[in-house]
């Protein structure tokens, strides 16, 4: 079972951190994940400590490699939505 939580994620540092704890959590080091991925280690080294102009393709390829995957929410709707509910109470 994953310690992994849905997070909200609001830089690359965050993301960088979330991939290296479900890469450790998977028991990979970073030369392995690196191999699954076809780049160097210092790549992966580079995007766990918050890279911001890593290569999205290879983001994203990264996290289905570790198993995450990446949700976008229109924050508005979801602020219309809550401050909805609030109201009512």
């Amino acid at each position: 079972m994953s310690l992994m939580k849905d997070t909200a994620l609001r830089n690359a540092e965050q993301l960088g951190m979330a991939i290296r704890l479900k890469r450790k959590e998977l028991g990979l080091s970073q030369s392995a994940l690196a191999e699954l991925l076809g780049v160097e280690r210092k790549w992966v080294l580079r995007l766990e400590a918050g890279n911001p102009k890593a290569e999205f393709a290879l983001v994203l390829k990264t996290l289905e490699s570790v198993g995450l995957r990446m949700l976008l929410r229109d924050q508005a709707r979801l602020d219309k939505a809550t401050s909805a509910a609030s109201s009512r109470l």
